[in-house]
């Protein structure tokens, strides 16, 4: 993976955004994660099998609901969209 060391390497690179709201849930085994639900802008991810895919953020091994939605709420007021970058070679 290529390394940018600053934002002005960034200059002429290949990128998506998008705006997204922050949610703190739980998967069926009880696996804490913050989903990213399109809030604007949405980033093309496209999987394997064509379908579009979601983002999503697995939390550590003893998180806990209160703090996952203390983590949602911060990401929330100060992430202003995700970018992908074409990193290159």
């Amino acid at each position: 993976m290529t390394k940018i060391d600053d934002f002005r390497n960034f200059a002429g690179v290949e990128s998506q955004k998008g705006q997204y709201y922050y949610k703190a849930t739980a998967m069926e085994d009880g696996t804490l994660l913050i989903l990213a639900e399109c809030e604007g802008d949405a980033i093309k991810i496209v999987g394997t099998d064509g379908q579009d895919m979601g983002i999503g953020f697995t939390l550590r091994p003893g998180t806990t609901h209160q703090e996952a939605r203390a983590l949602a709420n911060s990401m929330n007021r100060w992430i202003a969209d995700i970018r992908l970058f074409n990193m290159g070679g």
